[in-house]
């Protein structure tokens, strides 16, 4: 009796693990809990993906590998994370697991609807999660929509790159010398590391020698970039009054040139927002004192 007592817990434990094999369900990706932009930089954009898996089991479940995979309206590969340990989900409960990916800034600035500043995407992947002893693979894929709004605010409203300023400052000239107002050029060249779609309407500023504002000026004309332009070369013109007594009142002319500051506001519009930032900049400009006297 004994015998045929142990022989039927036997029979059922072997048969509640069997069952156990045939009854255990996929784990589910319930959704994409969030996708944050960690940072953006020239080069790199980097994100943190949290995906809520659940498991359906009355059992603990492993969840031992998953990859995700960034895909673009084409569903053209952009990105991928794997999952650096074992995740263990309780039974009918779910978990956040998260994941950090970098993707290259320009081709991801290429793909945001321009009017919502909104980048869209397939996030989708594999993974394989273990119950008992059994192995279970499992696959999704969702669409997402990523907000990039506020980073590029934060990124046009700096005007800067690394610390590196956008606005490389190339010559400082007298362009021309009149009776009662003189022509000062400034040249410059405008960088968009980020490939980002956006005008400088304008440049309004003063221009500063000797610590008093002398004269004027602006933008020669706008300057319109995209993600196909790298950089552009653009003119600032000033009009000066009294130059010659400017001049020669001005420590460093006899040397041949004429240190200055400018200060105004940049006018930037881009991806449905205009704003305005302060901006300034100090350079020398080359004078020909003789020349400029003698006038």
């Amino acid at each position: 009796m004994k015998k045929l007592l142990i022989l039927a817990c036997l029979a059922l434990m072997m048969f509640g693990t069997a069952s156990c094999k045939f009854l255990f369900k996929k784990p589910v990706v319930e959704k994409i809990h969030d996708v944050k932009i960690l940072a953006i930089n020239p080069d790199k954009t980097d994100l943190e993906v949290a995906i809520s898996v659940k498991n359906p089991n009355c059992y603990k479940l492993v969840v031992n590998t998953m990859e995700i995979n960034l895909l673009n309206r084409e569903r053209e590969k952009i990105g991928t994370a794997r999952l650096l340990k074992k995740v263990e989900i309780p039974k009918k409960k779910s978990n956040a697991l998260n994941f950090q990916i970098s993707l290259d800034t320009r081709p991801a600035v290429r793909m945001l609807n321009h009017s919502e500043q909104k980048l869209f995407m397939y996030l989708g992947g594999e993974g394989v999660g273990r119950v008992m002893g059994v192995n279970k693979r499992f696959e999704f894929e969702e669409p997402y929509e990523l907000d990039f709004k506020s980073k590029l605010q934060d990124v046009m409203a700096g005007f800067d790159a690394k610390g590196q300023d956008i606005f490389v400052l190339k010559r400082s000239y007298v362009e021309k010398v009149g009776l009662a107002e003189t022509s000062l050029k400034v040249d410059f060249i405008i960088m968009n590391p980020y490939g980002l779609k956006f005008t400088l309407q304008g440049f309004p500023a003063a221009i500063r020698i000797g610590g008093k504002e002398v004269g004027k000026g602006n933008l020669l004309e706008p300057l319109a970039f995209d993600e196909t332009v790298y950089s552009r070369e653009g003119s600032m013109v000033f009009k000066v009054s009294n130059w010659k007594s400017i001049v020669g009142a001005v420590k460093g002319a006899l040397q041949g040139e004429i240190s200055y500051e400018v200060g105004g506001d940049v006018d930037i519009s881009g991806y449905g927002m205009r704003f305005t930032r302060p901006f300034d900049y100090d350079g020398t400009i080359s004078v020909n004192l003789s020349e400029i006297l003698l006038n």
